[in-house]
């Protein structure tokens, strides 16, 4: 699983109540879990939130491997933060500093698991058409958005296969091994991308 998927999750089709759910319910369910742990902050408020968002992303039906998984390095992170916290004496604080990121970071998924890409920036490009007065294309805001996300799983499968090809020639901890291929097929993706729509006319700001 490569580490954007396993950080956002990726839309898994299903007839839950959340896939029936509309989309304001389940950013009204992620502002409520969020708001409450961040608000109240508490080790057992933490704790009881954290365990009832995993049981609610679990009840999307994805898989758990997908559902509950973290990338490496994330774990890592906030394994060794917790640490530091209860090193220095502060366990209640470990709690709260790790506890309230993951609560957000599942309760995202419970929205990304359930609701089709296209789903989500239909409703952001609703969602900004009011500034259309102020000069905004919501349209074109929605399509940079769309190759945004679209783009980082490419950046980060990218980056894994070259991680592994360093690592069989014995260069993975040389920085330049790393960086440079992944600029190098990341600048070729933006121009290959940029191509596909100058030919359909969106890349160009004359068009239409």
């Amino acid at each position: 699983m490569n580490t954007a998927r396993a950080l956002l999750g990726v839309y898994t089709p299903g007839a839950t109540l959340w896939h029936r759910a509309g989309l304001a319910v389940k950013y009204l369910v992620f502002l409520t879990l969020t708001a409450t742990a961040l608000v109240l902050g508490t080790p057992v408020t933490v704790g009881v939130l954290l365990v009832l968002t995993l049981a609610l992303v679990a009840s999307t039906r994805a898989p758990l491997r997908l559902a509950w998984a973290l990338p490496w390095p994330l774990a890592v992170a906030l394994g060794a933060l917790a640490a530091w916290h209860v090193a220095t004496g502060a366990p209640e604080t470990a709690v709260r500093v790790v506890g309230v990121p993951l609560i957000a970071l599942y309760a995202c998924r419970i929205i990304l698991l359930t609701t089709p890409m296209p789903a989500l920036v239909d409703a952001l490009v609703r969602f900004v058409r009011p500034l259309r007065r102020l000069g905004l294309d919501p349209e074109r805001f929605g399509l940079a958005v769309a190759i945004f996300l679209r783009s980082v799983p490419h950046v980060a499968a990218s980056f894994g296969g070259v991680r592994d090809a360093a690592r069989a020639r014995g260069v993975d901890r040389n920085p330049f091994a790393l960086i440079t291929p992944v600029v190098i097929q990341t600048v070729a993706y933006a121009r290959t991308t940029g191509d596909a729509l100058t030919a359909r006319g969106l890349g160009d700001d004359d068009a239409g």
